[in-house]
């Protein structure tokens, strides 16, 4: 890959390092802006340094530095706060952030739970569990990595969907790359991960319990790109551009899943042939606000928002 989309990702390996990139990166006289983009250190991620690796932000004048954090919620407050440009979240998140008076806005998608068949997040249990249904986990200890989050709330709307007490489940809050050995360990009962977990738990000898993002909402938003009020209204230009370069990674991503498997082996560092093997979720520029909406009553039913979701005011114009 080329040399511009290394120095991106061992900027991202350093972590949450840097701060107000986008202003800082006008200043350049005539040279390409640099602004900062919160993303999460998993395979969905690698379809941005594709982007990158095609000239689509270059091509809008841009260039990005990367910075990750655990979980879409810890980097709201940065996007909020101006110290950090742009982030990618789920709508969970965002909608909570919403009604706690965080004015961030989503300007495109990134990621959707697939629609049917194996999707690239799942609840899974180790061999022998007796953990085979949705329903099973009620009186159950199941790993989310952000608890009241979307992990939770999928979960409960297919333990619900599945006859079983949602009220039952004992989540338990543990980073991803934790869960399989929790599970390997008996120190919890399942855990909702994303892939590469899913393949290396089924290796394992674990097992798929269920798929509760289509359970709950099928095809919904797993994450959106999305950025702060104040850059909206101050430069949106500067959203207009990031809007383009993005959706045009995502139509490329969607075209050409081999490019971001293997933009996920050399920038990720991940087994090439794991890769392989991953399951990938769906990108594509729809926002999917219908799904999203669907998901914002379920919080409301959960107890997850207090108010009626701010589904327009998420959105930017």
């Amino acid at each position: 890959m080329k040399a511009r989309t290394i120095a991106l990702a061992l900027t991202a390996m350093l972590g949450l390092s840097a701060c107000g990139g986008g202003e800082e990166g006008s200043a350049a006289g005539g040279g390409p802006r640099t602004v900062t983009v919160g993303m999460l250190p998993i395979l969905p991620t690698a379809a941005l340094h594709a982007g990158i690796e095609e000239g689509f932000f270059e091509e809008e004048g841009l260039e990005l530095e990367l910075e990750t954090g655990q979980g879409g919620a810890a980097l709201l407050p940065a996007v909020a706060a101006g110290e950090m440009d742009f982030a990618t979240s789920n709508p969970v998140s965002l909608l909570q952030a919403r009604e706690k008076g965080l004015d961030v806005r989503a300007f495109a998608h990134w990621t959707s739970v697939n629609t049917e068949g194996e999707d690239a997040s799942a609840v899974m249990a180790p061999k022998g569990s007796g953990i085979e249904s949705p329903a099973d986990l009620a009186g159950k200890q199941v790993a989310v990595n952000t608890l009241e989050g979307m992990g939770g709330l999928t979960i409960r709307e297919a333990v619900r969907q599945d006859g079983g007490d949602p009220d039952a489940v004992d989540f338990v809050e543990l980073g991803f790359p934790d869960m399989p050995a929790a599970l390997d360990q008996g120190n919890i009962d399942a855990a909702w991960v994303p892939e590469p977990f899913i393949t290396l738990i089924l290796d394992s000898g674990g097992h798929v319990v269920t798929y509760p993002g289509q359970e709950a909402v099928a095809g919904h938003p797993t994450q959106l790109f999305f950025t702060s009020g104040q850059v909206v209204e101050s430069d949106p230009e500067l959203v207009e551009a990031m809007t383009s370069a993005v959706n045009k990674t995502l139509e490329f991503a969607e075209e050409n899943p081999d490019a971001v498997r293997e933009a996920a082996a050399e920038v990720l560092e991940m087994d090439p042939q794991l890769v392989e093997r991953v399951r990938m979720e769906e990108f594509g520029s729809d926002l999917r606000k219908e799904e999203v909406t669907r998901l914002g009553e379920l919080m409301r039913e959960d107890g997850l928002l207090e108010e009626q979701p701010d589904i327009e005011g998420l959105y930017v114009d």
